[in-house]
């Protein structure tokens, strides 16, 4: 699908946050943009499920708008205990795709890690009962997410997305043995991220999505701005150089693995 102001295919933001009011208060002009750069679907993300209504508002004003919910490991820790049911009633809405974000941010966070590691875990069973994939925030956490991870697929199976993956080559190689998808953003546009970019080198096209994380992580040449769907395009053109193929077979690609992975976005 041609849908580019110079012909090339369409792409979708897989991860954005378009309830900051950085993109808020210029929504038209956001789509607008990401349209002339042939970004025909977003997935904007709800960071705390209790607070979601603005962005249930914008996915029902906007048909090339979908949104996930959950409560992000950085929400402070009496957020990340929650009713099970609460969550789940959000999942009934059409435009609600995804469950999360979720999470461990070892990192920023590491007072609440019992309550990050009961929270993640109740996303994925929430997920599971709801039939929809997980998108998961790693930091500083490898070795006990993929723990995590391997344990609740083993015991039954379930759809997931690593987002913004920034961690190590041991965490990519087992989402990519459960089947799990690894998300692309800006950072694999600096110049200090080539570790970052060697190991997507050996990622499957077929597992990789495209993202944002708008307003953080502009990528180069926006880097140090606040960051928008439409930059996903240099994102997509730095993933094709990294795999080595055309930048419309990575654009079809990774637009094909959205809708695979979010099978209830139509």
């Amino acid at each position: 699908m041609k849908n580019t102001k110079d012909n090339k295919s369409a792409l979708i933001d897989s991860h954005c946050h378009l309830d900051f009011k950085t993109l808020n208060d210029d929504l038209l002009g956001i789509l607008s943009r990401a349209k002339s750069e042939g970004v025909t679907k977003m997935l904007t993300i709800g960071t705390n499920f209790r607070e979601i209504s603005q962005t249930i508002s914008t996915s029902e004003r906007f048909e090339e708008i979908f949104f996930a919910a959950g409560v992000h490991p950085n929400q402070p820790s009496e957020n990340l205990i929650f009713k099970s049911g609460d969550l789940l009633k959000i999942c009934e809405h059409k435009k609600m795709i995804g469950i999360g974000e979720t999470g461990l941010d070892f990192h920023y966070s590491l007072h609440s890690k019992k309550e990050q590691i009961n929270s993640l875990i109740q996303h994925i069973e929430i997920a599971k009962e709801a039939d929809l994939p997980v998108i998961i925030h790693a930091r500083n956490a490898d070795t006990e997410i993929s723990k995590i991870l391997y344990q609740q697929y083993r015991q039954s199976s379930f759809s997931c997305v690593m987002h913004c993956f920034s961690s190590s080559a041991y965490l990519a190689e087992k989402a990519i043995e459960m089947g799990f998808f690894l998300s692309m953003s800006g950072i694999i546009t600096f110049k200090n991220s080539q570790n970052l970019r060697d190991i997507f080198s050996k990622v499957p096209l077929d597992r990789l999505l495209v993202e944002t994380d708008s307003p953080y992580l502009a990528p180069v040449p926006h880097r140090g701005k606040s960051n928008e769907p439409a930059f996903v395009s240099f994102i997509a053109q730095k993933g094709a150089e990294i795999l080595n193929v055309d930048e419309d077979v990575f654009r079809n690609q990774t637009t094909k693995n959205f809708f695979s992975l979010f099978k209830k976005a139509v």
